[in-house]
């Protein structure tokens, strides 16, 4: 093999693993970068869910209340057929029971709705600090590309220099 030929080659070879390791990198952010946004999407769907959360648990709220109402409304029915006022004794202490009961169960689905929804928001968080760190990633990974890419060239550049210095 001829030093030209030896040169060309080493030089031809140095310059496609620089261009390889650059595309490399290129790839491997690209890939960061493409999990970065499923994982914003996946706090918007977070987000979303929270919301969603709160607007059911308001619904079930007004329905519960709706029952409850019509409880009270037919004991209220039953005690006044029965010939019972409402204002002292039993039905007194029964209206006041369901009632204290309804509230119980309306704090309960509110309490289980924050929670469900702060649950949903804190998915929302770290999803989004994972995107942001596979964005980091991904510049780090184009970065060291195109460090590899350098370190290639200069390897390649000593070599050339050998050949030289050895023909």
């Amino acid at each position: 093999m001829s030093i030209e030929a030896a040169l060309f080659s080493a030089a031809a070879g140095t310059a496609v693993q620089a261009y390889g390791q650059i595309q490399q990198g290129k790839t491997q952010q690209a890939a960061y970068n493409f999990n970065g946004q499923m994982d914003e999407r996946n706090a918007l769907a977070a987000e979303q869910q929270a919301e969603q959360i709160k607007i059911a648990a308001g619904l079930e709220a007004i329905k519960f209340r709706n029952q409850f109402q019509r409880l009270q409304d037919a004991t209220a029915q039953a005690n006044r057929y029965n010939g019972w006022l409402a204002d002292e004794g039993t039905p007194l202490l029964v209206s006041l029971a369901n009632a204290t009961e309804a509230e119980e169960e309306l704090a309960i689905m509110d309490y289980n709705a924050q929670l469900g929804a702060a649950q949903a928001e804190e998915s929302a968080v770290q999803s989004r600090m994972s995107a942001q760190l596979n964005r980091m990633y991904g510049t780090a990974a184009r970065r060291a590309g195109v460090i590899n890419a350098g370190s290639s060239l200069l390897a390649g550049a000593s070599n050339i220099s050998y050949i030289r210095a050895t023909a």
